[in-house]
């Protein structure tokens, strides 16, 4: 062990003493007769959710999907930091990061999921900000500072939200201006020297008719992880950007402003404008030899990698929300949004002190959108909800790959150095019209129908990677890009459209005021699938692929008992897809990393989800969650084979290795989390006590089945002091508290050894916050 990780490893069981010292004193000076409302019962209020875009927000329980919502009080008592922190909390779901380059999220919900940072991918799961379609999830900040609300759909939503939503849903809410005076402060800490500052101010700017907010989080990360290179830059590679130089790695500075104003000219009108202005700024990801750690011969949370690389990641997105009331018997909204993103990020891929491979690359994307739709009811017992949407977007990326070959890849003795352009520019639109109808036929039958027709349209050139001769298995043959500088290349275009109708069947049905049953069937599509990175188009084309379609089964079970405090909601679901897409990732003997979009073939996945809240007495409740699921492919399609047969007969791949395995990546088997609050009145104030572990099943990452998950275990604890005014909130709090080491993905490296982007270990922080309302 190293003596940075002995030193890491001391002052973070200080600081956990620390921690648990703090909570023993808080036992200690309990005053049952000062007892005052605390957070235990958060679970079991009445959550509500807009994510069905009625005219007015539903609660939990009453709505025919398996969703799992917090507000801003659950957040609060959970003490979630980021996004991510609640993707141990819910059943089959996954709210990770790839990695590759900071800043870019791959969601996974139900074993659908992608596995890439290709812009031109479009994602399984869909993410939502205010009402806005993410069409690439760069930039999306997750920082739940001044967050009203995050709601998870778990299973196929493209009724309402379109395309790419096969796997599910997030939609996050940022709160609103009032109209009354409020402050918000908040000042952490952690010791791994990490440092944030946030503030939200909002008032009247006209009484009862114009309020504003103004939200800002600046954050420092200095660097978790632990350089143990000093060498660089080697002579054999000429290309470097960010030399390692040993230290801390991993540093990124984020800068987020939300100024926001809420518009109420009458009684039945509200217009809303959001503006988002973000930027991160730091090194490029942090990755590492895996193999080596996973053997012991490099310490975890450290790397030998010969490149630190950097990171920088603008974004400006506007939406403007206009909802009048009493059109008809309903409210009228339209949500018009633009975002503009620029990314760029170099990383040493290959995460070792030799110059294999680096691939900086840059991504610019522009989209513009707008949603108008009525709900209400047209008749006494029935609801309806129509719309008409329109999404756009550009997007540009380039890719510029640095390859050693040592030998025996390359001649002896030195190696050869390489170098490929790769990339594209794509343009697509959507347009969807959608109706949904609730059918109440009588208080304890609900019926639901509804329908989306969509009609896309994607048009790209990609940088073509072909050599003159198909049957040259270098990187550089004679029609390869080599300009990494200009990108001077010639470029092949592709284009497609798809039309389609998109249906949904339920019903829900009330056994008593407590508890509900409902079911529904509905049909789902992934828009065809385009390859930035195609760097043997001789072999795989660059699309776009035919569309994936899904056709899902769900029943479920949501009931309350015991006068409310107990809470259970169960579902179970059956899912066939057509056409599946799948981001390769094969470790390769001339591109180190061979990537592409294809068509894998027919799958089922099948599943058992169930959350669980009880307050077992007015103090102290716990949550429970659990998955299971199953994936497996029926048939595939006839391309894999051939595919195979040609990458093994080039060289790029071992005579036993196959393109796609038994398993489906990134679907965990089993998962389960388990957790409590505890209020402990203390003095005229309050300490609230949270805990929750988790545990998520190893699952292979790519389609191969040559990259294995480890299992995961998650523990996280924090320590809350509410003083007696209410206005200010101490913590101490700790993540990842049995320091698991984790990658955000696992890449071969030309099939010698595996590499990953590192996750952080154990952090315990200190936080303060002050409210005003």
């Amino acid at each position: 062990m190293s003596s940075q990780t002995e030193d890491r490893r001391f002052r973070v069981g200080a600081a956990a003493m620390a921690a648990a010292s703090t909570a023993l004193i808080s036992l200690f000076a309990t005053s049952p007769s000062m007892a005052q409302e605390g957070a235990a019962g958060v679970f079991l209020e009445e959550i509500v959710t807009t994510a069905r875009k009625r005219s007015t927000a539903e609660t939990v329980q009453d709505v025919p999907v398996a969703v799992s919502a917090f507000g801003a009080q659950q957040i609060e008592a959970m003490f979630v930091k980021k996004i991510d922190d609640l993707s141990y909390l819910m059943p089959n779901v996954q709210l990770e990061s790839v990695g590759t380059f900071p800043g870019v999220q791959n969601f996974s919900i139900r074993g659908q999921g992608i596995n890439s940072s290709i812009p031109s991918v479009d994602p399984t799961v869909g993410v939502f900000v205010d009402g806005l379609y993410m069409g690439t999830t760069y930039g999306v900040v997750i920082d739940t500072f001044d967050l009203e609300s995050v709601e998870v759909l778990r299973g196929p939503q493209g009724l309402l939200f379109g395309r790419n939503v096969t796997g599910g849903a997030v939609v996050l809410r940022n709160a609103r201006p009032s109209g009354e005076f409020g402050l918000r402060l908040r000042a952490g800490g952690t010791d791994e020297n990490q440092n944030s500052l946030a503030f939200a101010v909002e008032g009247a700017l006209m009484e009862d008719v114009l309020a504003g907010k103004l939200a800002v989080l600046f954050d420092d990360d200095r660097g978790y992880y632990q350089s143990i290179n000093t060498t660089a830059p080697s002579p054999l590679q000429p290309f470097y950007i960010n030399p390692a130089a040993g230290g801390r790695v991993g540093a990124m500075e984020t800068l987020l402003v939300r100024p926001s104003l809420v518009f109420t000219p009458g009684d039945n009108s509200e217009w809303t404008l959001m503006v988002e202005r973000g930027q991160m700024d730091g090194d490029g990801a942090a990755w590492s030899n895996v193999t080596a750690q996973r053997a012991g011969a490099v310490p975890e949370f450290e790397t030998l990698s010969d490149e630190t690389g950097f990171t920088s990641l603008d974004w400006t997105q506007i939406m403007f929300e206009v909802s009048i009331a009493e059109v008809g018997n309903g409210t009228l909204t339209n949500i018009f949004g633009i975002r503009e993103v620029e990314a760029d990020s170099a990383a040493d891929i290959d995460g070792t002190d030799l110059p294999i491979f680096a691939a900086p690359g840059y991504t610019e994307q522009d989209q513009i959108s707008n949603e108008l739709r009525w709900s209400g009811s047209l008749r006494e017992n029935w609801d309806a909800t129509i719309g008409l949407y329109y999404f756009e977007q550009d997007i540009e990326y380039r890719e510029a790959r640095y390859i050693w070959l040592p030998p025996p890849l390359g001649p002896a003795p030195f190696g050869i150095n390489l170098q490929a352009a790769l990339g594209g520019d794509m343009f697509s639109k959507n347009l969807g019209i959608f109706w949904t109808n609730d059918f109440h036929i009588s208080d304890r039958l609900t019926l639901t129908a509804g329908l989306r027709y969509t009609d896309e349209e994607k048009t790209a050139s990609i940088i073509d990677s072909t050599p003159d001769d198909p049957g040259t298995p270098e990187i550089e043959g004679p029609g390869v890009c080599t300009d990494n500088e200009t990108f001077d290349c010639s470029f092949v275009d592709v284009k497609d459209d798809w039309q389609n109708i998109t249906p949904r069947l339920g019903a829900m049905y009330h056994l008593s005021d407590d508890t509900r049953i409902y079911g529904y069937w509905s049909k789902g599509f992934r828009s065809g699938g385009v390859n930035f990175r195609n760097a043997k188009p001789q072999f795989i084309p660059p699309g776009p692929t035919r569309e994936e379609e899904s056709n899902t089964i769900e029943i479920g079970l949501k009931t309350e008992f015991n006068d409310g405090k107990m809470r259970l909601n169960v579902a179970a679901y059956h899912n066939d897809i057509k056409d599946m897409q799948r981001e390769l990732n094969i470790g390769d003997q001339q591109v180190i990393v061979l990537q592409a979009t294809i068509n894998a073939g027919d799958v089922t996945i099948t599943g058992v989800e169930a959350d669980f809240a009880a307050l077992l007495t007015d103090n102290f409740s716990i949550t429970a969650s659990f998955g299971w699921q199953d994936g497996e492919y029926d048939s595939l399609d006839p391309f894999v084979p051939a595919l195979e047969s040609a990458l093994r007969a080039a060289g790029a791949i071992d005579p036993d290795e196959v393109v796609i395995g038994d398993e489906l990546p990134r679907l965990a088997p089993t998962n389960y989390s388990l957790g409590f609050l505890w209020d402990i009145p203390v003095g005229e104030g309050l300490v609230n006590v949270a805990a929750n572990h988790s545990f998520r099943e190893g699952h292979p990452y790519n389609d191969s089945n040559t990259e294995l998950f480890d299992d995961q275990e998650r523990t996280n604890a924090s320590v809350n002091w509410f003083p007696g005014d209410d206005r200010w909130m101490v913590s101490l709090y700790g993540k990842n508290l049995t320091d698991e080491a984790n990658w955000g993905n696992l890449t071969s490296i030309a099939g010698l050894w595996t590499a990953g982007p590192m996750k952080k270990g154990r952090i315990i922080g200190f936080e303060v916050n002050y409210s005003y309302e």
